[in-house]
């Protein structure tokens, strides 16, 4: 377990340096290791590295971060494996939650202050909570989430927000459309330090809380049965999760849209190696999350550079064969547990 734990490390830096370095201006090794370090550069490479290339790291890693942790709580809950928060319509609620503050007050994203920050992270919230209440409302048999109800009306929940969505956003001024809907297919190019610094604590608030509260969040992946005769509270503790995962998305969604599959894809990569009731669990999924978000966003505004990308057209070539290959193995599983 150590030597994978080093080598996602290792990754981390090495898609990190990549995406610092490579780009329309390209920054060699040595001006990158001088920038990281205090050398002298120049004042281009300077403005590059610090104005656009840093910020953009950092959103991308918390972005990554944040809906891994957040589809690794919604795989729990739901007892899931191929369940994440586009299942469940949380982020496409957080989305439509967005774009209706955006038809409200206009779509200026670069001069938005701290308090129009607030207010479109607080109607993301306010969407995703929707998406999820409702949800709940129409999963609830008797006292108890029947949670194949959860699932499927999560699928119904999902498209209903994406029709909204689309609704409102041909509501938008024409010539702040194009903007918008760049946004909702995933970007982070208008990423910036004020960006940074308005999720960061809003993350790393709700990352620390999942981690303090990880054995809690363990122990709903037994039935409400088992859980009800060994005294647990599962229901307050099921809607304290879903509030966080709701957060946590909001919060992306809130600089980058709706992104799918990282959700999905990473806390499965991270199970590989780290057994579930380790204590570094959650903390090496939001790192692996940070690594494939930065490396999504690189291939993003690289790939067909000075053109960028949606981060979902990137990361979808890698999440949908991943998808089917999981729906394989698990079939197989239950074909063999079966026979």
């Amino acid at each position: 377990m150590c030597k994978r734990i080093i080598l996602s490390i290792a990754v981390f830096l090495l898609v990190s340096c990549l995406s610092l370095s490579i780009g329309s201006y390209h920054l060699s090794w040595s001006e990158l290791l001088r920038l990281i370090f205090g050398g002298i550069v120049s004042e281009q490479a300077y403005l590059v590295f610090f104005s656009f290339r840093l910020p953009r790291l950092m959103v991308a890693a918390l972005v990554g971060g944040s809906l891994a942790v957040a589809g690794y709580i919604i795989q729990t809950l739901s007892r899931n494996p191929i369940a994440d928060v586009g299942l469940l319509g949380i982020n496409t609620g957080a989305a439509c939650g967005s774009v209706l503050y955006f038809l409200l007050v206009g779509s200026y994203f670069s001069e938005l202050n701290h308090y129009q920050y607030a207010s479109l992270l607080l109607f993301g919230l306010i969407g995703a909570c929707m998406a999820i209440s409702l949800n709940l409302l129409l999963s609830f048999r008797g006292s108890q989430v029947h949670m194949m109800l959860f699932l499927l009306n999560g699928i119904a929940i999902n498209l209903g927000f994406s029709a909204v969505t689309t609704f409102l956003s041909l509501k938008i001024n024409p010539e702040d459309y194009d903007r918008v809907n760049h946004w909702l297919e995933g970007s982070i190019a208008t990423a910036s330090w004020e960006t940074t610094r308005n999720i960061l604590p809003v993350v790393l608030i709700s990352v620390c809380l999942v981690i303090l509260t990880a054995k809690h969040l363990a122990v709903l992946r037994f039935s409400d049965l088992h859980l009800m005769n060994i005294g647990f509270s599962y229901s307050r503790w099921r809607l304290f999760f879903l509030l966080i995962a709701a957060i946590l998305v909001s919060a992306t969604v809130f600089v980058a849209g709706s992104v799918a599959f990282v959700s999905l894809l990473v806390p499965h990569l991270t199970l590989l190696y780290i057994d579930r009731r380790s204590q570094i669990l959650i903390p090496c999924i939001f790192w692996n999350g940070m690594t494939v978000a930065i490396f999504t966003d690189f291939v993003a505004k690289n790939l067909f550079s000075p053109n960028e990308i949606p981060l979902n057209a990137v990361i979808g070539v890698i999440g949908i064969p991943y998808l089917i290959g999981l729906y394989i193995k698990n079939r197989r599983e239950i074909d063999g547990t079966s026979a």
